[in-house]
């Protein structure tokens, strides 16, 4: 996943901005049951290191105390290694929108929901 500010940080404001707008247009709103995870970043020095594992499953353990049935988050196609992690952690892909035509504009041309069943 990729939150907002993440955008910013990686696009700079307008494209961020403008990234964040598209991102903004897909439903985005979570079920009762469901917690929607906005993203975890790991700065550059320190990535490789099971940090990221770690953040992940912090979160699994928040939702399975609070009794969600769900965890679900979306990452952006030009992240390969955060999808593996999500995947090793349990996440199975359940959609996949793409916007190809942006990709110029975006640095990424897709977005692809995961959702982990707790």
């Amino acid at each position: 996943g990729m939150a907002f500010r993440d955008l910013k940080t990686h696009l700079g404001w307008i494209r961020g901005s403008w990234a964040g707008l598209v991102l903004g247009s897909f439903e985005r709103k979570s079920a009762e049951s469901q917690l929607l995870m906005d993203g975890i970043t790991v700065h550059p020095d320190h990535r490789g290191k099971g940090i990221g594992g770690q953040l992940l499953e912090a979160i699994i353990a928040y939702a399975q105390t609070h009794n969600y049935a769900q965890v679900r988050l979306d990452v952006i196609d030009t992240n390969p290694r955060a999808k593996q992690l999500y995947e090793r952690k349990g996440f199975v892909a359940t959609n996949t929108q793409t916007f190809e035509f942006l990709r110029w504009y975006l640095g990424f041309g897709g977005v692809t929901t995961m959702i982990k069943t707790l």
